[in-house]
């Protein structure tokens, strides 16, 4: 899997309470028109503890500010027994209708998490021989 800076979310995020990605990346209106654009999320330095669950959203907007956005798709609750490294989210492609910015949102469930760490990327092709 190639990655490329210009399409990275985070790397090593840590996600301790509810919050949204280190950066904003621009895929303009038409990215995934014609081709399958995937959205790869992953634990990533160390396991989750303490919180209950963690959600990921993908959000959409016309400009970098995000004073408006729509949620794109977001993964149903996945519990903390999963969140350890290595552990890739199930989320679908980038639709072909979209917003031209994109950025994601994390919802922590319970309490605040004490460590765990994401990584996220936009991306052609996922590795899966490792």
């Amino acid at each position: 899997m190639y990655l490329d800076n210009e399409l990275c979310f985070c790397e090593e995020q840590a996600i301790t309470g509810n919050t949204i990605s280190e950066n904003v990346i621009y895929v303009g209106e038409d990215c995934g028109s014609g081709n399958n654009v995937k959205i790869k999320v992953f634990v990533d330095g160390e396991d989750f503890a303490e919180l209950t669950d963690l959600r990921i959203a993908l959000q959409g907007s016309e400009n970098d500010t995000f004073g408006l956005y729509d949620t794109v798709f977001e993964s149903g609750p996945i519990p903390v027994a999963s969140l350890i490294k290595g552990y890739s989210f199930p989320l679908p492609s980038l639709p072909v209708k979209h917003k031209a910015y994109v950025r994601l949102s994390f919802t922590v469930g319970g309490s605040d998490a004490t460590a765990g760490k994401i990584s996220g990327y936009v991306i052609l092709d996922d590795q899966t021989n490792v």
